[in-house]
């Protein structure tokens, strides 16, 4: 069997209802994630999840976040066969695009999910989002980072906003994208060894790999 990793770093998919509305709590998804018996079922992979603390709405995610995220794939990497990193939407796209650069020679998926209603609602899209995605990364037909949202499998590096208020939010820039429904594979390159990576010219050098620096400055273009 498979074994898949969830990185879970906030956004709608896992926010619950509150007095100030909803937001992220600790420990809540992976309840949520128990009530979902689809997720045990036999055709999926073994789960196992990494919660980050804070859980962040992704209007607040950093250069920093990124850093940790990628630094968790690359700690886990040999462990598990894929993993699904959970994310909110408004950045899941620009974090997308970086890590594809940051995770070079990739020879497992590294897929990014999450949706536009929490999953604690029935109307949610998350679950179609989730088992979906858990099903990408155990499958081992990816070899890069992706993002799965709304039935469309997008490049991580040619995925933008399409319409912020529809399930399919993300469209593929210049077109390439695959419906996974379908079973379009995204061909990507082989055989090149994994390590972390950044250009000299963004990184701060550590004792374990390149990683952005974390006092760039982000500004994004509505």
């Amino acid at each position: 069997m498979k074994n898949v990793l969830i990185i879970y770093t906030g956004g709608t998919i896992g926010m619950t209802r509150t007095e100030n509305g909803y937001a992220p709590q600790s420990g809540q998804f992976r309840r949520a994630m128990e009530a979902i018996p689809d997720l045990y079922a036999e055709q999926m992979p073994c789960l196992d999840m990494l919660e980050m603390d804070p859980l962040l709405d992704s209007s607040n995610m950093t250069v920093r976040e990124w850093n940790k995220i990628a630094q968790l794939v690359a700690d886990h990497y040999d462990a598990y066969d894929g993993f699904v990193v959970l994310h909110g939407t408004d950045t899941m796209a620009y974090t997308a695009s970086a890590l594809s650069f940051m995770l070079e020679g990739l020879a497992k998926p590294v897929i990014l999910t999450g949706s536009q209603i929490p999953m604690c609602e029935i109307r949610s899209d998350g679950r179609d989002n989730l088992i979906t995605s858990l099903l990408i990364a155990g499958a081992g037909e990816v070899h890069e980072v992706c993002l799965y949202f709304g039935g469309k499998l997008l490049r991580g590096n040619r995925a933008k906003v399409g319409k912020r208020h529809c399930h399919q939010a993300f469209v593929g820039v210049f077109g390439i994208q695959s419906n996974y429904l379908l079973k379009i594979k995204i061909v990507s390159e082989k055989g090149k060894p994994f390590r972390l990576f950044c250009p000299y010219y963004l990184t701060n050098r550590t004792n374990f790999c390149y990683c952005l620096n974390n006092n760039i400055l982000l500004g994004f273009a509505g």
